[in-house]
């Protein structure tokens, strides 16, 4: 009987030791909530962050284009003969003034003496009818006569001069030797091409845009022009709107559009060379006033129903909440008209998993 007593009894205080053990263990236990709280605050939650711009979520559109000269002239003389100089070499620069080629100006100068010496001359017969006129031993008509003979002779050796002048073909303004036309000791009539010569004081770029484009978007809806060129690789050249035709072409139904840059920079580009032009268009629909777009996943709204964003202290990685004045969505991008200005930072994601004063990883 005292055997069955006391194992009843042993069994208890084993209980009540594990009792006491297991109470001892709770009181030391961390709550799970306060230990992710802790964690939280512990580690800076990973965010993905946005600059406000008024360039992002506009459209951008790509095009083919060709380099092309200011002007392209095929250099010909004005006066016929055989050519005696060709000093020009192929993509040679050239400066307005320099020599292109020169005739032979034998046959020239030959007329400029012979107009001379008709014009002296001329002169002296009509000294000599004047002094005879006052003397009445002619008549006005008579001396009038002989002055125009000298005003002829005059103007026969201003042009023999000219011609003279014209075996001489100089560069008309700075360019680049693009081709010669033909071969030194040539005999060329007036007219004929010698050397194509392109005027590059700028860069321009044409491209040509489709009648549909081309009738919808204004100048005030382009916010960039940018070109993309082979030889320089990556490199983008900013673009300035020079022309456009007037004219539809009739095979691709597109319109031509001119496009310029400084060459500064950019001398190994030649006409004919091929480029990417990139052209930001404001979205249609984006009214004045809308030009800041931030990614709709930024923007959350409150209780009372109040839009507002995250903005982003980089100093201190907190970031705080701020009211924002939104217009209609636009795709994948929002435009805010009050809150932000350019080059402010927000969380552009999770928005709905930040609290005011939080610390953040920057992700971009």
């Amino acid at each position: 009987m005292l055997a069955l007593r006391k194992a009843p009894i042993g069994r208890w205080v084993g209980f009540l030791l594990a009792a006491g053990l297991l109470a001892a263990c709770q009181d030391n236990a961390i709550d799970p909530v306060a230990e992710a709280e802790a964690k939280l605050h512990a580690a800076p939650r990973p965010a993905k962050i946005f600059t406000v711009s008024d360039q992002i979520g506009f459209v951008e559109r790509r095009f083919a284009g060709r380099v092309a000269a200011v002007q392209t002239v095929d250099l010909s003389f004005q006066v016929a003969g055989k050519l005696i100089e060709l000093p020009v070499r192929e993509s040679q620069p050239v400066t307005k003034g320099d020599v292109i080629a020169k005739l032979d100006p034998t046959d020239y100068e030959r007329a400029v003496r012979e107009a001379t010496i008709s014009l002296d001359q001329a002169k002296r017969e009509m000294d000599r009818l004047a002094t005879l006129r006052d003397r009445s031993v002619i008549s006005q008509s008579a001396f009038d006569e002989q002055e125009n003979v000298h005003d002829l002779a005059v103007e026969r050796l201003k042009e023999a001069k000219q011609n003279l002048a014209y075996t001489t073909l100089r560069a008309p303004f700075d360019g680049i030797v693009s081709v010669r036309l033909v071969d030194n000791f040539t005999t060329v009539s007036v007219g004929t091409p010698v050397v194509r010569v392109h005027d590059v004081s700028e860069i321009q770029v044409d491209i040509n845009v489709a009648e549909a484009l081309f009738g919808r978007v204004t100048e005030a809806d382009v916010a960039s022009l940018e070109a993309m060129f082979p030889a320089y690789g990556d490199k983008l050249f900013p673009l300035t709107y020079r022309e456009h035709s007037s004219q539809v072409d009739e095979v691709a139904q597109t319109y031509r559009v001119t496009l310029a840059m400084p060459r500064e920079g950019a001398e190994q580009l030649h006409p004919g060379m091929t480029a990417s032009v990139f052209v930001k268009v404001q979205p249609e629909g984006l009214e004045l006033g809308e030009q800041n777009l931030v990614p709709s996943g930024s923007v959350a709204v409150d209780g009372d129903g109040n839009a507002f964003v995250w903005k982003f202290a980089a100093e201190t990685g907190a970031v705080s909440k701020t009211p924002v004045e939104i217009g209609t969505i636009m795709g994948n991008f929002i435009p805010v008209r009050t809150g932000l200005q350019q080059g402010d930072e927000i969380v552009s994601a999770g928005v709905a998993y930040l609290s005011e004063g939080q610390i953040v990883r920057p992700l971009r």
